[in-house]
């Protein structure tokens, strides 16, 4: 089943909000080794994972980290964003 693109991309738009990037920058500091002060942005969704760029003075590469469940909808790609937050937290 493929995930809504509208639904996908208003999750990534709210995720690469400004206002977010201190928990998107801990969150791949955490689980996928980016180095402090990077640059991060959730570029995708799919029902497994979220693809995210980390950029650090010019150079970028690509992240998939696997979400603690699948996804199907909006909610949760939501639940599996912030449920990734936490295991970041809690180590």
């Amino acid at each position: 089943m493929a995930l809504d693109p509208n639904d996908v991309r208003g999750v990534c738009d709210y995720m690469n909000d400004p206002s977010m990037a201190d928990h998107m920058c801990f969150m791949a500091e955490k689980l996928a080794g980016a180095e402090l002060e990077s640059t991060v942005m959730l570029i995708d969704i799919t029902e497994s994972t979220g693809v995210f760029t980390i950029e650090k003075n010019g150079e970028t590469r690509e992240v998939s980290i696997p979400w603690t469940f699948p996804v199907t909808n909006r909610d949760d790609m939501k639940s599996a964003l912030f449920a990734l937050l936490d295991k970041a937290l809690l180590g």
